[in-house]
């Protein structure tokens, strides 16, 4: 998934859709794969029973390249910055698009092969919907139901101050003490920060390596390591296994890794970007 975090940041922005909104209320089935990747059934333009994984540190949408075909789309090619650096993408935009209640019109896509997903879930992915398009209602992620509620929300139980940059759901966090911003990822498999060999970061003070070895994700090596001290707003946790990348370059982008809740042990991801708030819940 390291191809996809974090893609196109200032085209996210440029959402817009034609005529009204509907009321964006109710209930989505997922099925979950390897323990956290969300993966629901839904449409785009004329194209029904679709797979799309679900992604908030994805922005923006992503269609798949064989789908884009099917749909007659018109791709601009583009260069998008992503986590190693940058890949070659188009940009183009899907007429609808439909899962559960979200219905969305007119929305700006990156047109991507997405085929290398097969290798880690038996499903052929025809899109990845990003935070562009889950954000623009609360939602509830329910892993233990494997269902996501979008509709308002009341007010969240310790909520975890959370901001927008680039498009992206961004927390403040303290990592051994020291102040860290992390991405809100759900398609991350476990907690990472980035290496960048720069004094006074969260990874060049009191992390201790669990294993002298390195493992690999796309062309970025990973050492895991096992954190001291994680504190999410005033939610608190123990020594908390982690990866830290050793390539520093993710896309000119201004956080310091990456948050996967279910790395966390989350049962419950509460998320309303209108008032800037996340909770969390085991």
């Amino acid at each position: 998934m390291m191809s996809l975090t974090l893609a196109g940041q200032s085209f996210a922005m440029d959402y817009q859709e034609v005529g009204p909104r509907p009321p964006m209320e109710g209930t989505v089935r997922f099925d979950l794969y390897r323990g956290y990747l969300i993966v629901a059934r839904g449409s785009a333009g004329t194209r029904t029973g679709l797979t799309f994984l679900l992604d908030t540190g994805a922005s923006p949408t992503v269609i798949d390249s064989k789908l884009a075909r099917k749909l007659h789309l018109q791709a601009v090619p583009s260069s998008i910055a992503v986590l190693g650096g940058s890949v070659q993408a188009g940009t183009a935009v899907v007429p609808s698009l439909n899962f559960g209640p979200v219905e969305r019109n007119n929305v700006p896509v990156l047109i991507e092969d997405l085929s290398f997903l097969e290798k880690a879930i038996p499903v052929r992915v025809d899109g990845v919907i990003g935070l562009d398009v889950l954000g623009q209602s609360p939602f509830v992620i329910d892993y233990a139901a494997r269902q996501i509620h979008f509709g308002p929300l009341p007010a969240l139980p310790d909520p975890i101050p959370l901001h927008m940059t680039d498009g992206l759901a961004i927390i403040d966090a303290q990592v051994n003490e020291l102040p860290a911003h992390l991405l809100l990822d759900t398609g991350a498999s476990s907690l990472l920060l980035f290496a960048r060999n720069m004094p006074g970061t969260v990874w060049d003070l009191k992390i201790n390596a669990v294993k002298q070895r390195s493992d690999t994700i796309g062309e970025s090596e990973r050492k895991p390591v096992k954190l001291h001290e994680l504190r999410l707003g005033t939610a608190e946790f123990g020594q908390e296994p982690a990866f830290v990348v050793a390539d520093g370059s993710h896309g000119g982008h201004s956080f310091d890794g990456l948050m996967s809740p279910t790395a966390l042990g989350m049962r419950k991801v509460a998320i309303d970007l209108s008032r800037g708030e996340l909770a969390l819940s085991r």
